[in-house]
């Protein structure tokens, strides 16, 4: 109940986090004339969504991915 409620909030963030950021693009490609500053915040605009995207896609999809390999779990063994 509470995973699926923080998976949730993560999924509204991503949403929330991708359409301020295409606002912010659309509104630099709008307004900068210098095309160093327009890339600079075109790159910029792109991390940070890559990086939402990484953060949300751990957070909804992180409990699928199990590492139920045993060499993954070799400090849990007693020597």
């Amino acid at each position: 109940m509470i995973a699926n409620t923080i998976r949730a909030v993560f999924a509204l963030f991503w949403l929330v986090a991708a359409g301020f950021l295409a606002f912010l693009a659309y509104i630099v490609v709008q307004t900068e004339a210098d095309p160093q500053m327009l890339w600079g915040w075109l790159v910029m605009c792109a991390f940070t969504f890559v990086s939402a995207t990484f953060l949300a896609y751990n957070i909804i999809f992180g409990h699928t991915h199990k590492a139920d390999a045993p060499h993954h779990h070799t400090h849990l063994q007693k020597s």
